[in-house]
């Protein structure tokens, strides 16, 4: 038999109750004791997942030491890795010459990650602790809320095409890191409930078989708001004419799209994705319209790499729409087992 895997035999009792004795070696990983409760979730395939059940959750914690032979990027990168992974506490070991290190941390808990607070730093050290809990965010609140700053942008972006604002071009290339900040609080939820340190009910979750959908829907809105920041990026560098208009008219439909898709996730309407995957199919029609005109009239080299920036930016907001729709109609369908 597999380690790790228990055979038990189902015993009768008092005439209708059925009993299973738990593994000796599995209590006593986990500190079970006579008396203790235990949490039994069904799931999917109609298996049982058993877990301790306590009244306070134990704060996990994690130790990173840090010096001047990787970068600071390199730092910040792994110090995101183990927010996503769930700990409660981190606490950082900063070695001598790592001052650009130490900037780095806190610059990713200002921009990038929700609810993370220094509570502890001196010269040598810093510890940092994850204060939002998942009953004061789910993870269908978090998305939704993601997905209204996205739209936000897009909408903004396709506006400025034809009337540019600076403030609001700025604007929408600092909401950027918001989205980010919703995305990275998202995963962190998802790999929590995955790895047992919170019940999927406990993350807004009916059971794991949502997750992976979630995660790939919370990307896809990641990725539509980093398409939206270099549209507002490049904007600038546009001239107002024929292209403009070629433009206005496939931004406002991917935005339409966009905000349609988002629509049918958080309902699970099933008929209305099958619709937005459907129409991505005329979008293509448009860009390669706007490719025609571009070579026909040839203008200067960066005009071309404008338009041709800001055309594929928009197009992708439509395909990550196709594929926001596409995971609602697996949700729906299994929804429907």
């Amino acid at each position: 038999m597999p380690r790790g895997v228990f055979e038990r035999k189902v015993v009768l009792t008092g005439g209708s109750t059925l009993i299973v004795s738990l593994p000796k070696e599995w209590c006593k990983q986990v500190g079970i004791e006579p008396g203790d409760k235990l949490s039994m979730i069904l799931q999917p395939d109609y298996s049982l997942r058993i877990m301790p059940k306590r009244e306070e959750k134990r704060t996990y914690e994690t130790t990173m030491t840090v010096n001047g032979r990787v970068s600071p990027k390199a730092v910040e990168r792994e110090f995101i890795a183990r927010y996503l992974l769930g700990y409660d506490i981190i606490r950082i070991q900063f070695e001598e010459g790592t001052y650009e290190h130490r900037a780095a941390i806190k610059n990713a808990l200002s921009k990038k990650l929700i609810g993370v607070e220094i509570i502890e730093e001196d010269a040598r050290s810093m510890i940092v602790q994850c204060l939002a809990k998942p009953s004061e965010l789910s993870v269908r609140d978090a998305i939704r809320r993601m997905m209204r700053i996205t739209s936000s942008m897009v909408n903004d972006a396709v506006n400025c095409i034809e009337k540019p604002s600076s403030d609001i071009l700025r604007e929408i290339v600092e909401r950027e890191d918001t989205v980010d900040k919703f995305y990275l609080f998202i995963v962190r939820q998802l790999k929590s409930a995955a790895l047992g340190l919170y019940l999927p009910s406990e993350v807004g979750l009916k059971d794991l078989r949502e997750s992976l959908g979630y995660r790939i829907v919370s990307k896809s809105v990641e990725r539509v708001a980093d398409h939206a920041k270099r549209v507002a990026i490049y904007i600038p560098k546009l001239k107002c004419d024929r292209i403009c208009e070629l433009l206005i008219k496939l931004g406002k439909k991917s935005s339409i799209m966009f905000d349609e898709a988002t629509k049918s996730f958080l309902e699970l309407n099933k008929s209305k994705a099958h619709e937005i995957v459907e129409c991505v199919e005329e979008l293509g029609a448009m860009e390669a319209l706007i490719l025609e005109t571009v070579l026909k009239i040839r203008p200067e080299v960066p005009q071309v790499l404008a338009t041709s920036t800001v055309r594929e930016s928009l197009k992708r907001v439509a395909d990550y729409s196709a594929d926001i729709a596409e995971i609602t109609i697996n949700l729906a369908a299994e929804e429907t087992r």
